[in-house]
């Protein structure tokens, strides 16, 4: 028991370190995942832990709304507050865990329901592939943002609280276009060698969907992964920004709606007292876009397996 935990232990450590190699010999990757671990995940878990302060209650007043950077409370209060008189800075690290929980999960769920179409209809073939395939072209001609503005509007206001539910909308029709490039490899890779050998020996169909064939694909499911994410991201705060999502202050989107509202059409030109409830948001949500975009470049060496030995030979010979 004690060796297989400890090798278990090794397989993980060596694992780990493998990737702050890669990492390290990637430098935009590397910039993007310090970006995304500095600015995003750790005030998340800060948050969730409860280690951050609570939300204060709202002040009224004009001199309190988007009142000047200030020193009070430090930090909380060195991007000034926002349209309700709250700190912006807290209001927006508050925001942090819930858009980053939405991003994911509506990316898993993309990943998900793809794969699930893709690998089955492309390696079982027959009735279920010629289902799937009109499944795929009647959701690819759907247009996925319509639809998951159209849900937003009309669920009630209790259902569009919830996390998995806002995932749910934005990846309605998402998962349409991985269907269909899993499918295409799939129909190659069914033919390998590898894959004959297994079915000759008598392994369930599933184990070969699901092991030997998803093996191949590695690379480009965290690939899709990554960028099934970012797509959520925009979609999310795109329809938050239009008003159809509950009006919550830590929404980064409902920041920069009411931010534009008060500076009006030449605001952002003229100056006004909310120019940093617009631009703080607006680099937020494109901060963690430009990371995770950043970190997609070492998902092949990650993942392929020629790849990963000819790096590991680069980094042993430098040693």
């Amino acid at each position: 028991m004690f060796l297989h935990v400890s090798s278990v232990y090794d397989a993980m450590r060596r694992q780990i370190l493998f990737f702050f190699k890669v990492l390290w010999r990637r430098k935009k990757a590397f910039v993007g995942f310090m970006i995304l671990l500095i600015v995003y995940m750790i005030p998340a878990v800060l948050a969730v832990a409860g280690l951050i302060p609570k939300l204060p209650p709202a002040k009224s007043g004009w001199e309190n709304i988007y009142a000047p950077p200030s020193l009070n409370d430090f930090p909380w209060y060195i991007f000034g507050t926002d349209f309700t008189g709250r700190p912006l800075l807290l209001c927006l690290v508050w925001g942090t865990p819930s858009a980053l929980a939405i991003a994911f999960l509506a990316g898993l769920f993309t990943i998900g329901i793809g794969l699930i179409i893709g690998l089955s209809s492309g390696y079982i073939g027959g009735l279920w592939d010629s289902i799937a395939s009109v499944i795929i072209d009647v959701a690819l001609c759907v247009p996925s943002i319509f639809l998951a503005l159209i849900l937003a509007a009309v669920l009630p206001t209790d259902l569009k609280r919830n996390p998995l539910i806002i995932a749910a909308i934005l990846s309605i029709t998402a998962w349409a276009w991985l269907a269909r490039s899993v499918r295409s490899q799939v129909l190659s890779l069914k033919k390998k060698e590898v894959i004959l050998v297994a079915k000759a020996m008598g392994f369930s169909t599933w184990k070969i969907i699901f092991d030997d064939t998803m093996r191949f694909l590695m690379p480009f499911i965290f690939m899709s992964l990554i960028m099934s994410t970012v797509s959520a991201i925009s979609g999310y705060f795109g329809i938050a920004f239009l008003g159809l999502f509950p009006v919550d202050v830590t929404n980064w989107s409902v920041q920069l709606n009411q931010a534009m509202s008060y500076l009006g059409a030449l605001g952002l030109i003229r100056g006004g007292k909310a120019q940093l409830g617009f631009w703080l948001p607006t680099i937020m949500m494109i901060l963690i876009q430009v990371a995770l975009v950043n970190l997609s470049e070492i998902v092949e060496e990650l993942f392929n397996p020629v790849l990963r030995v000819r790096l590991i030979g680069e980094i042993e010979r430098r040693r």
